[in-house]
């Protein structure tokens, strides 16, 4: 499988799953990411993280003791935002947490009697209230258009857990109103793309890896990257005999890189 790493000069690479999981970095991950640096290999931390702004994404990576940089981060945050910096007049009406919210602060944030152009669903773990959800669902009635962070279906918990995540909140406000989300983070193909843009390296040249096969790995596919599976976090679930296209690797854990280098 060393071949496969033959021409790579760039990783996509996932966080949380991937990095680290239930609250702690996966075993050797550190050193990982420090040696790949080493040898020369560019990576952009390519999450779908929608609860945390970037820069507190930064910060939990950074306090592990993981040696990277904020802007090699790229979240379904900062897609969102460049968005939004096209539409700077827009409305907004917002779903999601208040470290996040904080992030469009310099943005038309409507009030409770206002009508938005634009109805955006994050994860709201802080504030788990069904009519935030509701009053979503009806702004989208009135002709908002529905922007969706991310599309995973559940997560995994501090504990393991699955919690229902903001692909399934946005799935059910789109289906309710027979209207489309446009969804920014993964598995959007958009997404991506910018993804690819940032690394300014040929596809050809990139490798997704991830513990997520519908995020990760699909995503990958349906841009033409090849792509690794970690059998950590979400991982350890995936199934080979349950007809999916294989990825182009699955390997126990992100520290097993170094066997392939």
């Amino acid at each position: 499988m060393k071949s496969l790493f033959k021409n790579i000069e760039g990783i996509l690479c996932d966080i949380d799953g991937t990095l680290y999981f239930k609250g702690k970095p996966i075993q050797g991950a550190i050193d990982t990411v420090s040696h790949l640096k080493e040898i020369g290999m560019k990576i952009l931390f390519f999450t779908n993280t929608d609860s945390k702004s970037p820069h507190g994404i930064y910060n939990i990576l950074k306090d592990f003791g993981f040696q990277i940089q904020e802007d090699e981060i790229f979240s379904p945050i900062i897609a969102l935002k460049e968005f939004l910096a096209k539409h700077p007049s827009k409305k907004l009406f917002l779903v999601t947490t208040q470290e996040v919210a904080r992030e469009f602060q310099e943005y038309d944030v409507i009030r409770e009697n206002e009508t938005p152009d634009f109805v955006i669903i994050g994860d709201f773990q802080d504030d788990w209230d069904v009519n935030r959800l509701n009053r979503a669902f009806q702004h989208v009635l009135q002709g908002a258009t529905l922007l969706g962070t991310q599309g995973n279906i559940f997560y995994l918990d501090r504990e393991g857990n699955p919690v229902i995540d903001t692909g399934s909140f946005v799935e059910m406000i789109a289906r309710a109103t027979k209207t489309k989300a446009k969804i920014f983070g993964k598995p959007s193909k958009e997404y991506f793309e910018q993804a690819i843009e940032l690394m300014n390296i040929p596809r050809e040249k990139l490798v997704v890896i991830g513990d997520d096969y519908e995020s990760d790995i699909q995503g990958a596919f349906n841009v033409g990257i090849r792509a690794i599976l970690v059998k950590t976090g979400k991982g350890k679930y995936f199934n080979i005999d349950d007809g999916k296209k294989l990825p182009n690797m699955i390997i126990p854990s992100f520290s097993s890189l170094k066997e392939y280098l």
